[in-house]
C-alpha cells in the first residue's frame, strides 16, 4: 500500500511530539540502557551451543510477564517437551526448584500458585507431531488465541535450526541465504502485522579457536552477527541483535580481572528502530539455583528489577493477587 503523508499527518505528529518510544525494560538496569523489548519487532540471540540462548530468552519473557503482564508463546524443542518447558517456567518464577529432589525444592503451595501463574502466561508450542515452519507457527498461534480469547505478545522460536526451512530452501533454489532473507522477512511482517515480539536464536556457523597469549587457554571468542547462518543476510534483517558468550574458566578481561564462573558477557550489536537501545556490551551473572540471572550494581547482586524494588522476586507468589481469575484460561493439556 502507497500512503500518502496526508495520509499519516496525524501518526507523524504524534511521533513528532512524543519521539521513538522504547519498549519494555528486561529487568536489568545495565542490559535496559542498551536494549528494550519492543512491540513489532524481533531479536535475534546468538551464541554457541550450551551458552545460554534459552535461558536468556526465558528470563526476558518471565520478566516482560512479571512488569507488564505480557503473555508469550514458547516454541524451544532442544529445551525439552511441554511438560519441561513449564517445570523451567515454575523454577524461574519462583527461584526455587520445583522437581520433588534434594532439600530445596518448594512445597506444594508454591508450586501449584506458580502453576497457576505461568498457566496464564504462557503456552508452549509443542513439536511432537510436527516441525513448525514460520507460517505454520503464526497460524497456530491466531487459532489458539481465538480459542483462548487472549493475545500472546512475545514469541519464542528457537533455535533457527528446528524450524522447518524447507519450502523457502525449494523456492531458493537451496540458497541458505535467500531462504533466510525470505523467512526473516516473513517473520518480521508477521511480528509488525500482529503487534508481537519474536525471539529467535542463531548458533555461529564458524567460529575460530584461538589462544590467548597470557593463560595459555585456547576458546572460542564472543561471536559477532556475520558469523550467524547466512552471515550479512541475516544481519541486515534483525531489528535487534545480541550476542551472548560464557568466557572460558581462567580468562582474563581487559582490565585484567579473572571472568567469573557464571558470568555471561551480552553484546548488542545492532539496534531498530532508533530510540530502542543502542550498541554495547553489559554483563549478567547466572545464579543456578534461582535459575536467574542477576546484575552487579555498588558491590550488591541485584535479580530483576530490584534496581527499582518493585518486584520482591524472592516471594513471587505476592505478586498473584488473590482476586486474579484463573477460570477459562486453557489448562496445560490444551497445548497446541
Amino acid at each position: 500500500m502507497i500512503k500518502s503523508i496526508n495520509s499519516i499527518r496525524g501518526k507523524v505528529e504524534d511521533l513528532r511530539k512524543n519521539g521513538v518510544q522504547r519498549g519494555n525494560n528486561t529487568g536489568f538496569r545495565c542490559l535496559d540502557d542498551l536494549y528494550s523489548i519492543k512491540d513489532g519487532s524481533f531479536t535475534i540471540i546468538q551464541g554457541a551451543p550450551t551458552h545460554g540462548k534459552s535461558e536468556f530468552i526465558f528470563e526476558l519473557m518471565i520478566n516482560d510477564a512479571i512488569d507488564q503482564g505480557q503473555k508469550g508463546i514458547i516454541l524451544s524443542p532442544e529445551t525439552g517437551n511441554a511438560e519441561e518447558i513449564t517445570m523451567e517456567l515454575v523454577h524461574k518464577y519462583l527461584g526455587q526448584p520445583a522437581y520433588m529432589s534434594g532439600d530445596y525444592y518448594c512445597d506444594d503451595k508454591k508450586f501449584h500458585e506458580a502453576l497457576n501463574w505461568v498457566n496464564h502466561h504462557f503456552a508452549i508450542a509443542d513439536d511432537d507431531e510436527e516441525t513448525y515452519s514460520f507460517a505454520g507457527l503464526r497460524d497456530a498461534i491466531r487459532v489458539y488465541e481465538k480459542i483462548t480469547g487472549s493475545f500472546f505478545k512475545n514469541v519464542m522460536a528457537e533455535p533457527w535450526n528446528e524450524l522447518n526451512h524447507k519450502l523457502a530452501l525449494t523456492d531458493n533454489g537451496g540458497r541458505q541465504d535467500l531462504a533466510i532473507e525470505e523467512e526473516l522477512t516473513f517473520f518480521r511482517k508477521h511480528c509488525k502485522g500482529d503487534k508481537r515480539h519474536g525471539f529467535l536464536s542463531f548458533h555461529p556457523s564458524f567460529q575460530q579457536l584461538v589462544k590467548d597469549k597470557d593463560t595459555g587457554l585456547s576458546y572460542y571468542e564472543m561471536p559477532k552477527a556475520r558469523e550467524a547462518a547466512g552471515g550479512q543476510a541475516t544481519l541486515r534483517k534483525a531489528f535487534s541483535w545480541i550476542n551472548i558468550w560464557r568466557p572460558p574458566v581462567g580468562l582474563i578481561d581487559q582490565n585484567g580481572v579473572p571472568y567469573e564462573d557464571n558470568q555471561l558477557v551480552v553484546q548488542v550489536e545492532k539496534s531498530k528502530p532508533k530510540g530502542v537501545g543502542r550498541k554495547g556490551i553489559t554483563n549478567l551473572y547466572y545464579d543456578w539455583r534461582k535459575n536467574r540471572y542477576y546484575e552487579k550494581l555498588n558491590g550488591s547482586n541485584k535479580y530483576a528489577f530490584e534496581h527499582k524494588k518493585l518486584i520482591n522476586i524472592h516471594n513471587p507468589s505476592a505478586g498473584i493477587l488473590s482476586s486474579t481469575n484463573f477460570s477459562g484460561v486453557p489448562n496445560q493439556e490444551s497445548m497446541f
